[in-house]
């Protein structure tokens, strides 16, 4: 990818109109059409290889009636001697394709946004993500770096926070904890602003929903009642198979590692349980690289 700051504010900038403007969009739900497909992934965190077959495989261009889900894409394992992390290239490609087909790329809201967005210190093997994501800007834009921040920081806030089928579907990138699943605030799926009391700490339903861990198939229950839908579709916890069933109405996908998963579903089948939903599920590792796809 040339890195030209210009080219990369306006790219992102473009997707971050075409989240909020995108016809399927209501509030901060996207309420899909009863036709097509859907291919929803779990966190890739800048996995390039999966993202790359991912894309290729979807193929949108020749088929305008299935729709993508992706989330979670920054902050992944590629970093410089420096500690510079590249994950930015993964956005900004994410931002590019939502450009080309704004229609059928759909943006979740999720944690790790939300920890760049504040500046949060996720760690991992020590080292804060959100410190090396930032450092990567700066190598690569030098001082036209805070623009593409405000450029980045603003496409991830345009990102909504559920995906709906007309067959009673939900996809986010997590559910409320437990214990915060019956207290939680769900008009922040219908409202068409969210405020910052939103994605406080702890007590902001933005937070709440992309942080909350470990529900069980009760809660699970609980919280589809809550949003009028059947089975629910979410990232978030790490799977070292790919995937995990919990219960018999929600599915965690992981497509961050060489086991990860995707599923691609029928927007006119009314899948009884979540073991069908299941039954449908893909791994990367299955698939050859597109030829016209480049990743390292």
């Amino acid at each position: 990818m040339s890195i030209n700051a210009a080219d990369v504010i306006e790219s992102i900038a473009t997707a971050t109109e075409e989240n909020l403007r995108e016809p399927f969009r209501v509030g901060q739900t996207v309420h899909l059409p009863a036709e097509g497909e859907l291919w929803v992934t779990g966190d890739i965190h800048d996995h390039r290889r999966n993202f790359a077959k991912f894309v290729g495989y979807a193929d949108l261009a020749n088929n305008p009636t299935r729709h993508v889900v992706l989330h979670e894409l920054i902050h992944g394992e590629h970093y410089d001697e420096h500690g510079c992390e590249e994950s930015w290239h993964m956005l900004v490609e994410a931002a590019e394709l939502k450009c080309r087909f704004p229609g059928q790329v759909h943006f979740l809201m999720a944690n790790h946004d939300l920890a760049q967005i504040h500046g949060e210190g996720i760690m991992k093997a020590g080292v804060s993500v959100c410190e090396g994501f930032n450092k990567g800007i700066k190598r690569d834009f030098g001082d036209a770096r805070y623009k593409v921040q405000v450029a980045v920081t603003e496409l991830l806030l345009s990102s909504p926070l559920a995906i709906k089928t007309a067959s009673g579907i939900f996809v986010s990138h997590s559910l409320p904890s437990e214990d915060k699943i019956d207290d939680f605030d769900y008009s922040a799926f219908d409202r068409d602003e969210l405020t910052k009391a939103d994605y406080t700490r702890q007590t902001g339903a933005v937070y709440n929903l992309i942080w909350g861990r470990r529900a069980t198939p009760a809660g699970v229950d609980r919280f589809l009642e809550r949003v009028g839908c059947k089975l629910l579709i979410t990232g978030h916890q790490p799977q070292d198979e790919g995937y995990a069933l919990n219960g018999d109405r929600h599915l965690i996908l992981a497509s961050d590692h060489n086991k990860g998963v995707f599923v691609p579903l029928e927007l006119d089948v009314d899948y009884p349980d979540i073991h069908y939903v299941a039954q449908n599920i893909q791994r990367f590792v299955a698939l050859e690289m597109p030829t016209a796809q480049a990743a390292e």
